[in-house]
């Protein structure tokens, strides 16, 4: 005779095969996610420090840059012998300097290369004997390229040979003669004054010698980066250091941001001892809760889960009664408000959706195109004048037109009721336009007795005439209507205009949506009272070719005294 299985017992074995397994990988995952989450932190305390430094040298540049580029106001000549010339330039460059984050020293030189002006006289700045016979460094650059701004690293124009940034220009008049050299100086003190950084750093040039950084270990006996920090990867390791490399958007600069990953080791280790720990301890208190709440909730749960099925099956009607504990009543209290919430509101919400539809296309039906009726209120105002037959005639027209538009009993036509008002207002456009305007209707006999929206043609129709006579003389529109199997077909054509295809692509897109924040109400109007009586699987469709013309098809239903 078999032993029965208790749940309770179930539950114990269960959570013995299963839930150690997990725990453990649970536990793993906990430790690797959080190494990662290190890891990330540090590369993005590394990137900023790295995007801070990149973005203050692209800045420094670029100002002294378009300084340098700007029209010398005098000319450097005049610097040897004008004293308010002198001043002028003078304040004028030391000004701009003072108003960046990195400052700088400025120097004017004649075509010699002698020293006409600087702005501070204790950083002399020295041309080497060789600039006269060759065309090498930046004042060589300079000379190749009169009137274009020149940046580069170099050593050679200060006493010290330290590398520093010069950017300048060869100064020269309209007729090509050169008038001298305007230059600005950036040392490596000038932009470590200029910020602040929390993590070590270097700056070097694209060749990696080092300009700039925040210790002696960043440079080796060669002046360069040493080689085991160089590497062409964005993000590595080296030794207990995480690298942050990038580079100016010039390539001028390398920057390289360092980050200290000797604690990382330790504190694995003190999260993988720690996540053991608790994973001990939360195991243990899984096997002591599985066994006390598995022989006592397995009932209660069971009626709940019961219960949820029902509703999931579609059965609003069904409640939850449970004599538990406090907490499973509370639980079955609220599913069972939840189920009267959720009937009340099933009511509510299909009451207001039918009375919002029945709005809007109500709204949707009275909307009468204003040009239209201003036009044919002028043409009326001339004819009563000139032919006030006529005038009455289109009175009349308009009037009958008006009245149909504006009643509200009735919201659905037959194609023939519709088309007798829609010759009404193309009445109105034939006097209006005279012999520039022609129509066409064709409709078979079993399209004519189907109802179809109240004057749903009538914006279409609108249009082919506000947009076909662009560039045209006359246009003729055709409308046709057929009914096959249980659909109806009905279009407008006309030889107008056309448009192009960006603006028909525009016009497509426009159907498609559910709402409308373009110029083109009547189309979305069309579409909108289609869709909201039939259904999305009905509405129009805009055809057109630019200079041949437009067709709007409508796709309905064949509904005949109120029956699909």
């Amino acid at each position: 005779m078999n032993k029965p299985v208790h749940f309770r017992d179930e539950i114990r074995r269960s959570f013995i095969i299963y839930a150690l397994v997990p725990a453990v990988i649970f536990a793993v995952i906990l430790i690797i996610v959080s190494v990662l989450i290190w890891h990330w932190n540090l590369y993005c305390k590394a990137s900023d420090e790295n995007t801070k430094i990149t973005a203050l040298l692209e800045r420094t540049i670029d100002a002294y840059y378009t300084q340098a580029e700007q029209p010398f106001p005098v000319p450097p000549a005049s610097l040897e012998y004008d004293n308010s010339a002198v001043s002028s330039i003078y304040g004028l460059l030391k000004g701009y300097i003072l108003k960046q984050q990195v400052h700088a020293d400025f120097i004017i030189l004649s075509p010699a290369f002698r020293c006409i002006l600087q702005g501070d006289s204790e950083n002399r700045f020295i041309v080497p004997v060789w600039q006269n016979d060759f065309h090498w460094g930046a004042l060589g650059r300079m000379q190749e390229r009169p009137g274009r701004a020149v940046v580069e690293i170099s050593s050679d124009y200060n006493a010290e040979g330290i590398p520093e940034l010069i950017i300048g220009r060869a100064l020269s008049s309209g007729n090509g003669r050169l008038d001298g050299y305007l230059i600005f100086t950036v040392t490596a003190q000038n932009i470590r004054e200029a910020f602040t950084t929390m993590l070590p750093f270097a700056v070097t040039n694209a060749c990696g010698v080092f300009f700039l950084g925040s210790g002696l270990r960043y440079k080796d006996q060669f002046d360069e980066l040493p080689a085991v920090y160089r590497r062409d990867a964005g993000y590595y390791f080296t030794g207990n250091e995480a690298v942050r490399h990038g580079t100016t958007e010039d390539g001028l600069f390398t920057i390289y941001t360092f980050a200290d990953t000797g604690q990382l080791n330790t504190t694995a280790v003190m999260m993988v001892v720690l996540t053991l720990a608790v994973l001990a301890l939360m195991i243990r208190g899984f096997f002591f809760s599985a066994t006390k709440i598995a022989g006592e909730k397995s009932e209660t749960i069971d009626k709940i889960v019961e219960a949820y099925k029902e509703v999931e099956d579609g059965n609003f009607d069904s409640r939850l009664h449970v004599d538990s504990n406090i907490e499973f009543q509370t639980i079955a209290d609220a599913y069972n408000d939840m189920l009267d919430n959720l009937a009340r509101l099933i009511e509510e919400k299909a009451c207001e959706t039918q009375e919002k539809y029945i709005a809007e296309l109500k709204q949707l039906e009275m909307q009468f195109n204003p040009h239209f009726m201003y036009n044919t209120l002028e043409n009326i105002k001339f004819l009563i004048k000139l032919d006030p037959d006529k005038a009455r005639e289109t009175i009349l027209w308009l009037s009958e037109l008006l009245r149909y538009s504006i009643n509200n009993e009735i919201s659905v036509v037959p194609v023939s009721e519709d088309l007798y008002y829609m010759e009404n207002y193309l009445h109105i456009l034939k006097m209006r336009f005279g012999e520039r305007f022609e129509y066409l209707i064709d409709v078979t006999d079993s399209a004519a007795s189907c109802l179809i929206p109240k004057l749903i043609l009538q914006p279409l129709i609108g249009n082919s005439v506000r947009y076909g006579f662009e560039n045209r003389e006359s246009v003729c529109i055709s409308i046709t209507a057929r009914a096959v199997s249980d659909r109806l077909f009905m279009s407008v054509k006309d030889n107008g205009a056309g448009m192009e295809k960006e603006k028909l692509k525009e016009i497509h897109s426009l159907l498609k949506s559910e709402t409308n924040r373009t110029s083109h109400i009547g189309l979305y109007n069309v579409q909108r009272r289609i869709r909201l009586m039939y259904g999305n699987g009905y509405g129009v469709k805009i055809d057109s070719v630019k200079g041949e013309g437009t067709v709007a098809r409508l796709v309905l239903p064949v509904v005949r005294n109120g029956k699909v």
